[in-house]
């Protein structure tokens, strides 16, 4: 796989992209990052710079590579050869995003062979549209074994705006996708989560799912059996939100469901959906840097040389390692285990049919 990541500071925006793609020719494949003042004539320039490419982007908190994490930059990934790759959009991404699943079909009848494909897909964020855009994606996606990995975009953190783009158009309400064949092997994918269950589980008993609103756990009111395992009351429930997040078990697996506040009728509203009679199991903090290092050793076990990686690490976590001085040595440390790399901090993650939050996916490719 021939690539090149670059990265710019520069506030002249003719400036910084001519930097962060320098050597660049015609990639088939542009992924770029940036903060929500840059990125509309970001994307503009870099239009007009590679109007043949296929073009992604998206904001985010901050942009991840292996010289480190970068809030004010922009980012660039340019793949020039060792993949295929089509992209398309779906619209109206909070509402009826499946009046565009043919778009999907379309750049699936591109390919010859889908073997190693993946998709990568970006939605704008803060709409509640992730679990509509991973049905509509996968109701595809699933027929012909393709795995699906991505975010949701970011902003600095004050759930503010967003935005996505696809080849040279800004959208605020849809999911933009890409699919990538990697010629030269597979794609291994890795979910990291920094945090362990504690004692305290509970199910869903009365929920909201469209606003994603708990209203009771096991018949009472939602906030109350939360602020009781807390060892709290529901007025002073808001300073454990950010810490203790609530997991959805599915089988085996459990997804993080972030909190977002406590509801005026004592429910709790999540930045996941949560469905009637899910299993969810109360969080707390584990030792995050060494969950990270075993996660390292075991990328450098599988993949010992990767041609390239892509991370989307929750916006939570970043702000988490910002306040603690660790998020630009966590993107340093990623680098041993994943050479060059690309990564982006939005308000959610995307995996297989499920979304989450306050966590790290990584697409490997070999």
């Amino acid at each position: 796989m021939k690539y090149s990541v670059g990265r710019s500071s520069k506030l002249d925006i003719k400036e910084a992209v001519a930097e962060a793609t320098r050597g660049l020719s015609s990639p088939k494949l542009l992924l770029f990052f940036s903060a929500v003042p840059q990125f509309e004539k970001a994307n503009e320039e870099i239009k007009e710079n590679f109007p043949d490419s296929v073009l992604l982007g998206s904001t985010t908190f901050a942009g991840f590579c292996k010289e480190g994490a970068f809030k004010d930059s922009l980012l660039v990934l340019g793949i020039e050869e060792g993949i295929e790759c089509y992209a398309d959009v779906l619209e109206d991404a909070d509402r009826y995003p499946l009046k565009h699943v043919n778009r999907v079909q379309q750049c699936l009848n591109h390919f010859d062979d889908t073997t190693n494909t993946v998709c990568f897909e970006i939605s704008t964020a803060l709409i509640s549209c992730e679990e509509l855009v991973l049905s509509t994606l996968n109701s595809v996606l699933e027929e012909r074994g393709i795995p699906l990995f991505g975010g949701s975009a970011g902003d600095l953190g004050k759930a503010e705006q967003t935005m996505i783009a696809l080849n040279g158009t800004v959208y605020r309400n849809a999911c933009a996708f890409v699919l990538i064949k990697n010629l030269g092997g597979k794609v291994r994918f890795y979910r990291e989560n920094i945090y362990k269950p504690t004692v305290h589980s509970f199910t869903a008993t009365k929920v909201d799912e469209r606003n994603r609103i708990v209203h009771e756990y096991d018949n009472r009111p939602a906030a109350q059996v939360v602020a009781e395992a807390l060892n709290t009351k529901v007025e002073g429930l808001s300073r454990f939100l950010d810490s203790y997040p609530m997991g959805r078990v599915i089988g085996n697996d459990m997804y993080i469901t972030a909190n977002q506040m406590v509801t005026e009728n004592q429910g709790m509203a999540y930045h996941a959906k949560v469905y009637n009679n899910s299993h969810m199991v109360l969080l707390e903090p584990d030792d995050y840097k060494s969950v990270i290092h075993a996660t390292i050793a075991e990328v450098k076990k599988d993949i010992p040389r990767p041609s390239l990686a892509i991370m989307v690490n929750c916006l939570a976590r970043s702000m988490l390692f910002e306040g603690d001085g660790y998020l630009n040595d966590f993107a340093k440390e990623m680098s041993a285990a994943l050479g060059n790399y690309v990564g982006f901090a939005g308000y959610g993650e995307q995996l297989g049919q499920q979304h989450f939050n306050q966590t790290m996916v990584l697409a490997v490719f070999e």
